[in-house]
């Protein structure tokens, strides 16, 4: 066996030199280190001589196959200038952050665990998705999931366009989380290639003012012996999602309590708005008309009467406008037709209680001029005549 030539040291105007020979350097290049005292360069001598020595001694028992495996190896590796020791290290260092990963199962678990403060609603949004997506991805560990294989796992269950990129926002929260606790690197959702949907004139449903006649015309007591029959309490929680606005979510939750006709306001405290923001909705004339024309007496406790569900669905299958509300679309209506009357966005956003007034850009800037408008602001109860000029919030105090 060959001598094992020993590594020494010297003194340089720079300092104690050691050469590393590639073989034993953490970069696999010779480099040239300098140390502040003899003594560190010996000690380093003495520990890279150690290491040398080890190598050399495990050199003598490498089998022929293993040899020939790394002769393999090297050949792969030389189009990269990498070594093999760097090349294990790396793979040693992929291997472990794998591990530390969790299959998406786990990782969404952890999610929902981590976000128990949130709304029931996306709460069990969070729930359903995890039942809808296949088998196959939720087994997944985390640090192997790309754009492509969340593409294919939405493309598998969703419906249409909106449920995929629902479907695509939870998942990318899923991943940020783990992002965030530094379990994979980065979020495969934002690498993913998303087509620019198609526009339509549909996409967002409002009612016509006939549509909303039609609605609160079918808020009415029905036969006994019919399921849900008392619907004309159904006609405030309307009233309020088609004139001010309020979320479908949020007028379950909506007291009388929280609403003062004296002051034209509507509290939304934190407790009741989707987002957790609080907000004051004004009253405009013609909410305060629907709000007159409920008993005083019954202007106590929630909103919503007992199997509002139920009765909402009722009323609106009765109307001809069945389904509709699953779009949030007496929302929308308040917000196209206030915007068509007013044109002032940063009051309409603090009615609706957004961050910003893009969002209105996608859901209420419709082509509706004033004119088509004004007939909307005009629905009243029965027996109250509509002035000949309204406007909405036109005596807010």
């Amino acid at each position: 066996m060959a001598r094992i030539a020993e590594l020494n040291y010297r003194k340089t105007p720079k300092g104690w030199l050691v050469n590393v020979p590639g073989s034993l350097s953490d970069t696999g290049r010779f480099r040239r280190r300098y140390f502040s005292t003899r003594d560190k360069a010996k000690a380093e001598t003495q520990r890279l001589n150690e290491i040398q020595k080890g190598q050399r001694g495990l050199a003598a028992d490498i089998s022929t196959a293993t040899a020939e495996d790394a002769i393999k190896a090297r050949e792969s590796l030389a189009d990269y200038n990498v070594t093999l020791a760097q090349a294990a290290a790396f793979y040693v260092a992929h291997h472990d952050k794998r591990a530390k990963a969790p299959t998406m199962r786990e990782a969404w678990k952890r999610a929902v665990d981590h976000r128990k403060n949130h709304r029931p609603a996306t709460l069990d949004s969070y729930k359903k998705l995890e039942k809808k997506l296949p088998e196959w991805f939720m087994d997944m560990n985390c640090h192997d999931i790309g754009p492509d294989h969340i593409k294919k796992a939405l493309d598998e269950y969703t419906p249409g366009a909106t449920a995929w990129k629902n479907g695509r926002a939870y998942i990318s929260s899923v991943m940020g989380d783990l992002v965030k606790l530094e379990l994979i690197a980065e979020n495969p959702t934002k690498k993913m290639m998303i087509a620019r949907a198609e526009e339509t004139d549909d996409e967002v449903v409002i009612y016509t003012p006939d549509e909303l006649k039609k609605l609160f015309a079918a808020c009415i007591d029905y036969p006994l012996g019919e399921a849900d029959r008392l619907c004309s309490e159904c006609v405030p929680p309307f009233a309020f999602m088609a004139f001010a606005g309020i979320r479908p979510v949020e007028i379950t939750k909506l007291k009388w309590e929280n609403v003062s006709l004296e002051l034209r306001n509507i509290r939304i405290g934190s407790t009741i708005a989707k987002k957790l923001y609080r907000r004051n909705v004004r009253i405009n004339d013609t909410l305060a008309a629907w709000i007159g024309s409920i008993p005083e007496e019954k202007r106590k406790g929630q909103i919503i009467p007992t199997r509002w569900r139920q009765k909402a669905a009722k009323v609106r299958m009765n109307a001809g406008i069945d389904g509709r509300e699953m779009q949030d679309a007496l929302r929308h209506s308040f917000g196209t037709y206030t915007l068509a009357v007013e044109n002032d966005l940063d009051m309409l956003k603090s009615d609706m209680g957004h961050g910003t007034t893009a969002v209105y850009f996608d859901h209420y800037h419709k082509a509706v001029t004033k004119a088509d408008a004004l007939p909307y602001w005009k629905v009243m109860p029965e027996g109250v005549e509509a002035p000949a000029t309204i406007q909405p919030v036109a005596n807010v105090a």
